[in-house]
């Protein structure tokens, strides 16, 4: 079942309020950002973060919060090199739009031109499918614990997922794909094509690199945390193979990266043409998702952005027509924190016409809820009517509130309720009816669970979700017997 994620960002009130778009900041900016951030480490229960701002070609904000290691009281520093995940993915794709512009790679060409030993199927997959996470095909991250050997055997055995270019699918064989085209054309492994083409030929540069295992011992690394399922923070040290060094496995200083957003701005990188058309929306065929060739687009009140994130604790927001960069890295996480919801304050602190209505309207709706859920029907109909947030998904964030009182809260009733009213505001979604199934279960009331998900069902076609909760509906049916 589809469970939107439920971000603590909203909850906690920040400087951000419902009426901030009502008034500017009369605070000095890095004044405000370095309160918000003091907070974010506090009560979002991140050990340590880093934190820049770069406006006009000049660093505005840059600072570190909190520690790099709890054990040992090692404050982050200059020094600290982050592991930022996913957030590779930003510079692996800047590095194929490389060998674009240099033509030694298109976007239209079959991988198979550059990967010969591809099963038959995959054949016809486009560079363009995998850096839009398009291609259709399965995800080797199901078997990331094993050799690259065996890993590729089990994956190359699965069935393709979807047809090529109908619809965004997040998938780490897109990129362990692309490592393996980029190493072929450059001749190089990718650490050294990737350091070598964006950071400086420097091959003795310890302040940027790769490395997939966090159990590497490192000088000056930071230590990952997580908050495990019994409630104490705890190491993190995820582990994975080095050929999936492509999906998650730049480590880097807020210096070096620093670096590098100046490099990339400055269109030394690649050209300005270039970064036009890696910018430009992929025309999926059955959905309508935004995003581009290898980096999400986010539009707040209409100042268009660029970026990605990685492992809920790293992201790099770019907003070109406004000259402004936000570079943040966490070393851990203690709650369920939306790094995109940060970045977005952030950004607002520094220009209050960058606002999000989508994160306004979700913290009004949130406290409504949370507060009053009787009155929380008006509180959503005002918004709805406001023209101010008529771009926002509210489905989205009903469900997420909807979540947020089953599980955290553990308000079964209201949150009852708050999925009661999705589905009537949005009859169309089988994912409101899954929800809305799903907490009648919580609340044992298994007639009208077996009713939504029925309806959820019917209006979901997809052979695997029609097996897995048609199961579901016979089950619930044999308890109510």
């Amino acid at each position: 079942m589809l469970k939107l994620f439920i971000s603590l960002a909203a909850i906690l009130s920040f400087t951000v309020v419902t009426g901030q778009e009502k008034a500017k900041t009369t605070q000095n900016p890095n004044t405000q950002i370095d309160q918000y951030l003091a907070e974010v480490v506090g009560k979002y229960n991140m050990p340590g973060i880093a934190v820049a701002v770069i406006k006009n070609d000049k660093i505005i904000h840059r600072n570190n919060y909190g520690k790099a290691n709890i054990e040992f009281d090692v404050p982050v520093s200059n020094k600290s090199i982050f592991r930022i995940y996913s957030l590779t993915k930003t510079m692996i794709v800047t590095g194929i739009f490389q060998l674009i512009e240099q033509n030694k790679l298109a976007l239209e060409d079959p991988i198979s031109k550059y990967l010969p030993d591809l099963p038959s199927t995959w054949n016809s997959v486009q560079v363009k499918h995998l850096v839009t996470h398009s291609s259709g095909l399965p995800d080797i991250v199901n078997y990331e614990q094993l050799p690259e050997n065996e890993a590729k055997e089990k994956v190359f055995a699965d069935a393709i997922q979807f047809e090529k270019g109908s619809k965004y699918e997040y998938n780490q064989t897109n990129f362990w794909l692309l490592q393996k085209i980029i190493e072929t054309i450059s001749k190089q492994d990718i650490e050294m094509f990737i350091i070598g083409n964006q950071f400086g030929n420097q091959t003795a540069n310890t302040n940027v690199f790769f490395s997939t295992d966090s159990r590497d011992i490192i000088l000056n690394r930071v230590t990952p945390y997580n908050n495990f399922s019994g409630g104490n923070m705890q190491i993190g040290l995820s582990n994975n193979k080095s050929y999936l060094n492509s999906c998650n496995g730049i480590n880097i200083t807020m210096d070096e990266f620093i670096q590098w957003d100046s490099k990339f701005n400055q269109n030394k990188l690649i050209n300005e043409k270039t970064k036009k058309t890696m910018w430009e929306l992929f025309p999926y065929s059955k959905t309508d998702y935004k995003f581009t060739y290898g980096w999400d687009e986010r539009v707040i009140n209409e100042h268009k952005s660029y970026g990605f994130s990685g492992g809920r604790r790293a992201a790099y927001r770019n907003f070109p027509k406004d000259n402004l960069s936000i570079i943040f890295l966490a070393n851990g996480i203690g709650s369920d924190v939306n790094v995109e919801d940060i970045v977005n304050h952030i950004a607002y602190l520094v220009d209050n016409d960058i606002i999000d209505y989508g994160f306004v309207a979700y913290e009004t709706l949130m406290k409504s809820a949370q507060e009053n859920v009787s009155g929380f029907k008006n509180t959503f109909a005002t918004l709805r009517k406001d023209p101010k947030y008529s771009n926002v998904n509210f489905e989205e964030h009903l469900n997420r509130i909807g979540y947020m009182l089953l599980y955290v809260d553990k308000k079964v009733p209201e949150a009852v309720s708050v999925f009661s009213l999705n589905a009537k505001e949005f009859p169309k979604s089988s994912n409101v009816y899954d929800s809305l199934g799903e907490a009648y279960e919580v609340n044992k009331d298994i007639k009208n669970a077996i009713v939504s998900y029925t309806k959820a069902v019917e209006l979901n076609t997809d052979p695997g979700y029609q097996t897995r909760i048609s199961k579901k509906i016979k089950e619930l049916k044999e308890l109510s017997k």
